[in-house]
Formats: C-alpha cells, sequence, structure tokens
C-alpha cells in the first residue's frame, strides 16, 4: 500500500503533525509512513475516512539514479590487447576449470556422484554401526544446501572453513535416514537448528526419535533455535566450541592428510570449504581498468549472479553508477551511500532484499546492504583510506569486511588500482594473484612531470603560492580552451593564525591544534571538534593586532586564481562544499560539460575523474603529505601525487603536471615524478621489512583518554605494564612488541588528554588472538575511554 497527502480538514493537532510530514515527503510506502511519523495504522485508517490521505495499491520504488534520464543502454567497449589479456587471466582465477577429485578410499563417498547409491560413514572404534545412505537421501540433501534459510546461512558463515578451532563441519549431511542441519565427524558432533515448527506435538516425538537415533550411534546433538542464532549468535558457537573441547576426538576418523581423506567436491570455482581468491588489478591512470571490470560484471550477471562494486568516496561512487547505468539500466543498479534520502534508502533496501537488483555501487558502507547471491565483489582505487571507518567505533575496513563477504558468498574478490595498497601488492605478488596493466589505453603517452623547486623563489614563494612556470602553463591552457586540475590537500583559507608580533598561534580551546581561517564564513574552526569563534581583533596573549593568517588552504587558492584569471570560470570542490545534497555531482557534471575551467579541489579531485579535455594538473604543495609524523606517509604522498597526475592528458591532446616542492630529491616525489610504482614499491618495501611494519607485521593501536590528563596516563601505563608482563611471561617479547605508552601527535581532542599504545604483531593470527584475549579481559574506569583501532590508517 501507498500513502498520499490530501486535507488537513479535520484533522486534530496531532494528525496535522503526522500529515505535515506525508505532505513533505510525498507519496511513499505505507510501512515506512508509519514508521517515520511514529503513528499506527488505526490513525491512518482515521484520516483516510476524513479524506485527509489516500490510500492506493501500487509499487514506488523511488531510483536515485531517475535524475541521470538515461533512455537506452550504451553498448561495452572493445577491450585492447593488454586488458584483453588481463581479462582472460583473471576469468581463468575466477572460473578454474573443474579439477578431477582424487581416488575415494573405502567407505567413503563423493557427494557430487550420481553413481554410488549406498556409501559407509567414517566410524569410531567404539562403534561399529555402519550408516548407510541413499541416492535419495543425498540428492535431498544437495537440494537443501542449495536452499539453506537465512538464520542456517547466519551459522554457516561461521562454521565453515574451518573457523571454529579448526575443526570441519559439514553442511545438510546425510546419515542414514535423517539430514543433519550441521556435523563434525571429527567429533562426532551433530548441531541441528529448530523453527517454530518443531514445537508442533507431530513434530516433538519425531524429533526425539531423531535425537534417540544419533545418541545411540555415538552422535552428540546440540540443538539451538532460531532466535538463539539471531540475537546471541556469540552464545551459540561458545556452547559449540565448549562440546568440542568436551567431546573425545574421533581416532578412526581419517587425518585430512591421509590417501583415505574425504574428496572436495567437483565442479566450477574453487569448491566448499576452500578459500575464494582475492585478485589484484594494478593499472597505470587511463589504462582502462574499468572497462575490463565492465567485460567481467557482464560474464558475471550473465550467469545469473549479482556484483557488489565499491568506490572510496560518494562522488566517485555517483560517477560509477551513472557508467553503470548507462551501460547496465537504471532497473538493474542501484546506488547505496550516505548521502542518500531515507525514501531512496527504504526503496533500494527493499529491491535489495527481494534480489530485484543486480548490481550494486556505492561507498563503504554498501558492504552491509542486503544484496544476495553474489558473484563478483570489486573494489575501485582499492589504495583510499577512505575505506576505513575512523571514528566512531565500529572502527571497520571495508576491504576487510568485503574479504569476508567474499567467504561467505564464495566469490571472488577483486581490488583496482593504479597505486595499490603496498600490503595489497605485496599479498598479490606472493599468491600469485597479480594483474598489471603498464600502458595507457591506446598506448596513450603518460604526461611529463615538471617538479618546480620552490626554495630557488626565496620569501617571494609565500607571496605568490602558484609559481611563475605554474601561472604560465595554466594561462597556456586555458588559452586553447582546456581545462585544469589544482590540487591543494588543506581545506580553509589558511592553516593557522599567528600573531606577528609574539608568535602566538590561535588553538581550538578544546583541542591542541591550531584553529583554521575560513573566508567565506569569515569564522575561525576547528577541523576535529567543529568548534567555531569569530576572528579576534587583538592578539589575547599580548594584546598586539598584529594578527595574521598564514598557510594555504583550497579557499585561499580559489580567491589566488580567480584574481590571476577573473574572465575563467573557477570553483573549489571540498568537504566544505559539499553539504548539499547531489552538490558534488552537479560541480563534477559541470566540469565534465566544460562549464568549469579551473577546479581547485583536495584529494576528492584526485581519482575517478574521466574528463578528457583537462590537459594541465598543478600541485601546489607536493610536499604536505610527506611530513606527517607515520610511517604511511610516504605512501600516501607517492599515491595521492601519482593519481592527481593521472587526471591530465586522458583524452586526445597530451597533458602536463607541475609539482611545485620544497624537497625535489625525496624518493617518493622522484617515483611519482616519473609515474614508476615499482621503483617505489621496491624502495618502501625494504624500509617496512626493516622495521617490521604492515605487511611485516600488523599493527594495533590503542588509545586512552581522558579529560584528566594524569588520569590518561596513569590508565595507559598501567595497560602497557600489564600488556609487557604478559608477553615477557609467554616469552613472545620479540614477536609481539609494545611500544609506549606516549602521548599522541595531537595531544587533545574535544578536551579529552589522549595517550597510545602501538602493538607490533609478528606472530599473525596467533598474536591476534593474544592480543584480543588480553583487551576483553581489560575493564575500564568510567572517566577512561579506550579506542581500539586494528591496522590503524595513522598514528596521529
Amino acid at each position: 500500500l501507498a500513502v498520499e497527502f490530501a486535507s488537513f480538514e479535520g484533522a486534530t493537532k496531532r494528525q496535522v503533525e503526522v500529515l505535515e510530514l506525508l505532505k513533505t515527503s510525498g507519496k511513499m510506502p505505507l510501512i515506512m509512513f508509519e514508521k517515520m511519523a511514529k503513528t499506527t495504522r488505526t490513525t491512518v485508517k482515521k484520516l483516510e475516512a476524513l479524506g485527509c490521505l489516500k490510500l492506493t495499491e501500487e509499487n514506488i520504488y523511488r531510483n536515485p539514479l531517475d535524475i541521470l534520464k538515461i533512455s537506452e543502454k550504451e553498448p561495452l567497449f572493445e577491450l585492447s590487447g593488454d586488458q584483453k589479456a588481463v581479462y582472460e587471466g583473471i576469468k581463468a582465477k575466477i572460473n578454474p576449470s573443474p579439477q578431477p577429485s582424487p581416488a575415494r578410499g573405502e567407505g567413503e563417498f563423493d557427494e557430487n556422484s550420481s553413481e554410488i547409491s549406498t556409501c559407509v560413514a567414517p566410524e569410531r572404534s567404539e562403534c561399529k554401526a555402519r550408516h548407510f545412505y541413499t541416492e535419495k537421501s543425498l540428492e535431498y540433501s544437495k537440494e537443501l544446501r542449495k536452499n539453506m534459510t537465512d538464520v542456517e546461512n547466519i551459522l554457516w558463515y561461521y562454521l565453515r572453513n574451518k573457523q571454529l578451532g579448526g575443526y570441519k563441519f559439514r553442511r545438510q549431511e546425510a546419515i542414514d535416514n535423517y539430514i543433519a542441519d550441521f556435523v563434525c565427524y571429527e567429533r562426532k558432533l551433530i548441531i541441528e537448528l529448530d523453527g517454530g515448527q518443531h514445537n508442533e506435538q507431530k513434530n516433538i516425538q519425531k524429533d526425539k526419535n531423531r535425537q534417540k537415533y544419533l545418541e545411540d550411534n555415538d552422535f552428540t546433538v546440540l540443538r539451538f533455535w532460531n532466535n538463539d542464532v539471531i540475537e546471541n549468535i556469540e552464545s551459540v558457537l561458545n556452547k559449540i566450541y565448549e562440546t568440542i573441547l568436551e567431546t573425545p576426538k574421533n581416532k578412526d576418523i581419517p587425518d585430512k592428510n591421509s590417501s583415505h581423506a574425504p574428496s572436495p567436491p567437483a565442479g566450477d570455482g574453487w569448491g566448499e570449504g576452500s578459500t575464494p581468491p582475492t585478485i589484484l588489478l594494478h593499472g597505470v591512470t587511463a589504462s582502462g581498468k574499468t572497462e575490463v571490470y565492465f567485460k567481467l560484471i557482464k560474464d558475471c550477471i550473465d550467469a545469473g549472479k549479482n556484483v557488489l562494486f565499491l568506490a572510496p568516496e560518494i562522488a566517485l561512487a555517483s560517477q560509477l553508477t551513472k557508467r553503470l547505468a548507462k551501460k547496465f539500466g537504471t532497473e538493474d543498479v542501484a546506488i547505496w551511500h550516505s548521502s542518500i534520502s531515507d525514501g531512496e534508502r527504504y526503496d533500494v533496501w527493499q529491491k535489495l532484499y527481494k534480489n530485484e537488483i543486480k548490481i550494486l555501487a556505492g561507498a563503504r558502507s554498501a558492504v552491509f546492504a542486503p544484496l544476495k547471491n553474489i558473484g563478483l565483489i570489486i573494489i575501485d582505487e582499492e589504495h583510499e583510506s577512505a575505506y576505513k571507518q575512523t571514528s566512531p567505533a565500529p572502527r571497520y575496513d571495508a576491504k576487510v569486511v568485503a574479504q569476508k563477504l567474499s567467504e561467505f558468498h564464495n566469490c571472488p574478490l577483486l581490488l583496482g588500482s593504479a597505486t595499490p595498497d603496498i600490503s595489497s601488492y605485496y599479498r598479490a605478488v606472493n599468491t600469485n594473484n597479480l594483474f598489471e596493466l603498464k600502458k595507457r589505453f591506446n598506448d596513450a603517452k603518460v604526461p611529463p612531470v615538471t617538479v618546480i623547486n620552490m626554495q630557488e623563489y626565496g620569501r617571494a614563494a609565500y607571496k605568490n603560492v602558484i609559481s611563475i612556470p605554474l601561472q604560465n602553463a595554466i594561462k597556456e591552457t586555458l588559452e586553447k580552451k582546456q581545462q585544469v586540475i589544482l590540487l591543494i590537500n588543506r581545506r580553509g583559507f589558511s592553516t593557522f593564525t599567528q600573531c606577528k608580533a609574539c608568535g602566538h598561534v590561535i588553538e581550538c580551546p578544546n583541542c591542541a591544534i591550531p584553529m583554521i581561517w575560513h573566508s567565506k564564513d569569515q569564522m575561525l574552526k576547528c577541523h576535529y571538534c567543529n568548534h567555531t569563534e569569530y576572528f579576534p581583533d587583538f592578539c589575547p596573549e599580548c594584546g598586539s593586532d598584529a594578527l595574521r593568517n598564514s598557510g594555504t588552504g583550497t579557499q585561499k587558492i580559489e580567491q589566488y586564481i580567480k584574481d590571476l584569471f577573473p574572465e575563467n570560470n573557477i570553483e573549489r570542490i571540498d568537504s566544505d562544499i559539499l553539504v548539499r545534497k547531489g552538490e558534488h555531482i552537479r560541480l563534477l557534471e559541470r566540469f565534465q560539460n566544460g562549464d568549469i575551467d579551473i577546479l581547485v579541489g583536495t584529494q576528492m579531485i584526485a581519482k575517478g575523474l574521466d574528463n578528457p579535455n583537462v590537459t594541465l594538473v598543478g600541485v601546489i604543495s607536493a610536499d604536505a603529505s610527506f611530513n606527517l609524523p607515520d610511517f604511511r606517509a610516504s605512501e600516501r604522498g607517492f599515491q595521492l601525487l601519482t593519481q592527481v597526475a593521472g587526471r591530465a592528458g586522458r583524452g586526445e591532446f597530451s597533458g602536463k603536471v607541475y609539482f611545485q616542492t620544497y624537497n625535489p630529491d625525496y624518493y617518493a616525489l622522484a617515483s611519482a615524478k616519473s609515474q614508476n610504482y615499482d621503483e617505489f614499491y621496491a624502495t618502501e618495501i625494504i624500509a617496512r621489512e626493516e622495521f617490521d611494519y604492515p605487511p611485516f607485521s600488523q599493527i594495533v593501536r590503542l588509545v586512552l583518554s581522558s579529560q584528566n590528563n594524569f588520569r590518561a596516563e596513569k590508565s595507559a601505563q598501567e595497560i602497557a605494564l600489564r600488556l609487557c608482563t604478559m608477553v615477557e611471561k609467554f616469552g613472545i617479547s620479540e614477536r609481539l612488541e609494545i611500544l609506549g605508552p606516549t602521548p599522541c601527535v595531537i595531544e587533545r581532542i574535544n578536551s579529552m588528554y589522549r595517550f597510545q599504545i602501538i602493538i607490533k604483531n609478528k606472530m599473525g593470527e596467533k598474536g591476534h588472538q593474544f592480543v584480543s584475549s588480553f583487551l576483553g579481559k581489560i575493564t575500564m574506569p568510567k572517566d577512561i575511554k579506550l579506542a581500539i583501532d586494528v591496522d590503524p590508517l595513522d598514528i596521529l
């Protein structure tokens, strides 16, 4: 049912409030209206009787893609030779040829064979009874595997791949005339999930007979209600694991390395119980990675499967969705991110739940959308930090969630980037899952990079934030009616406000960082706690009126360029601009259509933009990312410079790139200039190994914060001491390194003093479990907050 506003006449004051919501929102599903308005079906019926609203039976779907007005699909581009080779290689990884099953030992059966009518289950020495399976029961068990309930799928997610204590479970397993939900033969343990029908009298006796038969044959049977799994999965798993530990190991079950071990199922793909591949596509900018994605997506859809496609930011997700909709149609494509309206989110959710969407594109939160029957997961620009939620908790990484999702759906995960994360590249190389596109599409030339040493300009560089060579290049580009991108990775007008008389820097009263001047709002703002205040007339320290804004942000560059080129259309894109819904789409469309001559922005303009008329890219401060006290600083800086350089010369016109820097000889800058990822990786991986940073360890960051500086420091010291004592006790101090506690680089945020402990885990999963067990036993005082961040993006 759909509900639509009609009139206010006759409504009470409370009913008018409900109707105002409906009038503002427009026609919507009745169930959604009741939830949003916090009203009941009885009230709705009364309003219908009064003529205040109308109820109709119709299918309402507010598709966020309707604004694209796409009338017909575009054909996929023909892949070039290099693209085709990479596509075929990835396709072979995704769909490996069926492998013949090893020969079966006596007493075993191949669950995919139709030739076997009976077989014998593994036995314990104390129990010599044989279990015979009819062909009919085997076929029935296969059918049940294909049509498992949602609750069964939830539990199977935790039992599969030997995740629970390293024990192998089988699902929907035939045991004589019965089908068990889950079986662990090694411990002769059966797990049954019961729905409401098991409360019916006719089923109670059947369940008792079944349980007695299985227990008489030395099986331990655990039964759980469906609600147990849904509401408290942790307790269910704990009970299963406790039972596993209590049950004597079955000595007569063949070892997994024995020639009599059960055969893996034959067939397409990698089969149940094995891990689907994580593949990395490393392609230089403008090499045509997206076209390879689209071809793989078409193959997946043709096979009757769905695709999850992630982009790092909302702006890129919107661009990506538009391209997908043009190729595959708006009916089969949906978008998911935090900026779509509640109504659109509800409608898309319903379509996903009903399995009516084939391709879901979105930002990191899309990994939690209820997309079913996933056959392929793609993460574009996989190196981007936007895939990690840093604050507030949960501090999840969408790439890690996607990895688990690929295991759950038994589908491949495809990562793509021109500048892959060092750890992703390392793993891909060592698992033989790396595919590369070394050249641009159609052999287009990579734009040459000119490095401008700002030291040569002396004090003049502080006044002329755009160097003369870059100014001249901008002028030449505009005269050719071509477009320019200027990157400055700081928003605001300036980076700090300082008194020239006494040197005092105006800081946020809540955070130990300078306030940023925003010229548009004429306010000083803190980018951490959002505190704002007016620009003071006098220095709060010495009373002087010599307060000056120093440093450079996007607003300052925008104003500077407008003064240099007043006749041209110049726009800025950063998070301060993107407050209105759809503003990023409108700006990028205007830029794509040639309505904007110069686009100034932060890192959000460094990736994903594919405008053939952009022939000049200028980076105002190429050093900015390199100067942070973080082991990933060089990697981040290289990625940013390489990505933004790749925006130039993507069409028929050749491009040019300018880097303004005070340190032209820095190795990451030199590699970015030559667009040479292999060179950068070769240098960086040596440093990572020498200092035991990822991928040679896993970093866990503990941040303890309190409004009381002494309390925060004392709590951090106590935890560090307990952790060090435990590590020494187990003799693992060399493999589990504890650093700190130390004050965080930004010592205070939002009036909370912060101390950090860094844990370098070089033990893999065992170390992870050790740290997890230790932290699980910690109880914090009420005035202390503990934030745990696994694989933190930074240590600031």
